[in-house]
């Protein structure tokens, strides 16, 4: 990939999880595929890392809910998981594949970054294993959901806090009224008879979020993500990673106040449990910035281990995931807040149209590829498409720019990218954005560097994957929920 010449060091990079790995250095040719050991392997190498006895059964006792079962790659193991639990992610990567990283480097890391910091699994794990943590999130509510796994809340505080609430709990005018700028569907009577809220649900949410600004600043962050985690269960809507849809039958089976409630109070509980269970204040140093990382790690000096997923290029924006959460918990507060955060996510979609700036990131490949999508524009089915791809490796670009200076030569950076079998696929997507030809190796099905890899070996994956647009209706299988992050506001 061309670009201006930062004068780093090539830059480490290893990816994997049941998706493809990579691994780009100059000494050692072959990282085997560490993310799959066994959970008792994982507890046994994540033991190195820890802090004092206490910080030992934590690891081990945290870590022992984990669902060996599911896939390494996503979050489906964490439902029982102590803090994971708190807010059903589906996006992430597991802390299994976080300790494995960790725990599998070939040197000590004391401190870990993420780009991109999701639900925090990346810090939630650092925190637990004493590893120092830096995480950026564009998403107000993603970021204090963040924070409320890394700072300690006092659970018999916050219990007796949240007990307090519920009997001052009354509705007033203000909590009836609908926010400035807020989707009309949001609540009853809604649009065309359809709405997200029943009117009951909608004040009694806005209620509770109203009185907790009472509570001392943790608690109430903690109050806002456990309210956060019932509104869609008291919906009149279900939520994937392709937006909303109502349930069936769902004008037949509206949910009330007292079952908001009754799953806020089961929400406290479990909460007030794991927080009992690892009271152990946190070792090491955890920063979360509210902010755009293209920008913002700037300000990161030093990282030993960079550990994250991006976010895809996709049909939708990921914003729209969490829109209830935003706009119900009073992170929006009118229609241009809700501008303003769109516009700061990475440019990974089309339902926006983005301001052109100059281009960062080319290489043959990536150049060959947005010529041809330009060519057949007429036949996809955004005619923005074109841009929005060169955006996206241009914004990816300033990413990876960072980390070659962040991470001191010898370091790496691990980055989790879902394949779904699509090797060639995800070949040449990490190819483009880590500047490298890479060729495949046989043996134990990593990445590794080539300096001259054999035409026979090149792959031209991003090519005829992003060409292939051309002939789809929709944006081709790279999923995921992730978002991005601006200005730069530290907890």
């Amino acid at each position: 990939m061309r670009g201006r010449d930062c004068g780093c060091h090539q830059l480490p990079i290893l990816a994997g999880v049941g998706l493809c790995g990579l691994h780009l250095s100059y000494e050692s040719p072959v990282v085997t595929e560490f993310w799959q050991s066994s959970l008792a392997e994982t507890v046994r190498k994540s033991r190195s890392l820890s802090r004092g006895p206490l910080q030992l059964n934590d690891v081990s006792d945290w870590l022992g809910l984990y669902s060996e079962d599911a896939p390494t790659s996503s979050n489906q193991g964490t439902a029982n998981l102590p803090f994971q639990r708190w807010f059903d992610f589906k996006e992430a990567f597991s802390p299994k594949f976080v300790a494995d990283t960790l725990g599998s480097l070939p040197y000590r890391a004391n401190s870990c970054l993420d780009c991109f910091g999701g639900s925090g699994t990346t810090a939630l794990t650092c925190r637990m294993l004493g590893v120092s943590s830096i995480s950026f999130e564009v998403n107000p509510f993603l970021a204090d959901l963040i924070r409320s796994k890394l700072i300690f809340v006092s659970p018999s505080g916050f219990m007796s806090a949240y007990e307090q609430l519920l009997e001052d709990l009354r509705i007033l005018k203000a909590d009836k009224l609908p926010i400035e700028g807020m989707p009309p569907t949001m609540v009853e009577p809604g649009f065309n008879d359809r709405y997200v809220f029943s009117a009951e649900v909608y004040q009694t949410a806005r209620a509770i979020l109203r009185l907790s600004a009472r509570l001392r600043p943790a608690q109430a962050r903690l109050l806002r993500i456990l309210l956060g985690s019932v509104l869609v269960p008291n919906s009149n809507v279900v939520i994937n990673g392709k937006g909303r849809r109502y349930r069936k039958n769902w004008n037949s089976k509206e949910k009330s106040a007292d079952d908001l409630i009754a799953s806020l109070d089961a929400a406290v509980d479990q909460a007030v449990d794991d927080l009992a269970m690892f009271s152990g204040a946190p070792k090491g140093e955890h920063r979360v910035f509210l902010g755009d990382a293209r920008t913002g790690l700037r300000k990161v000096d030093a990282a030993d281990v960079a550990i994250f997923s991006p976010p895809y290029p996709n049909s939708f924006d990921y914003t729209d995931v969490y829109n209830l959460e935003l706009w119900m918990l009073g992170y929006l507060n009118s229609g241009h807040d809700n501008r303003l955060l769109r516009h700061r996510t990475l440019r990974s979609h089309v339902q926006l149209k983005w301001n052109a700036t100059p281009r960062l990131a080319s290489s043959s490949r990536l150049d060959k590829t947005l010529r041809a999508l330009r060519q057949a524009r007429d036949e996809l089915w955004n005619p923005n498409i074109p841009e929005m791809v060169g955006f996206y490796f241009d914004d990816l670009y300033q990413v990876f720019e960072n980390l070659a200076r962040i991470l001191r030569s010898g370091r790496y950076a691990v980055v989790a990218i879902g394949d779904k079998g699509a090797s060639e696929r995800c070949k040449a997507y990490l190819s483009a954005l880590s500047s490298r030809e890479l060729a495949w190796n046989p043996y134990g099905g990593t990445w590794v560097k080539s300096h001259a890899p054999n035409s026979s070996n090149r792959s031209t994956g991003l090519a005829n994957v992003l060409r292939r647009l051309s002939r789809y209706r929709r944006v081709p299988d790279i999923q995921s929920a992730r978002l991005t992050c601006p200005s730069g506001d530290s907890c």
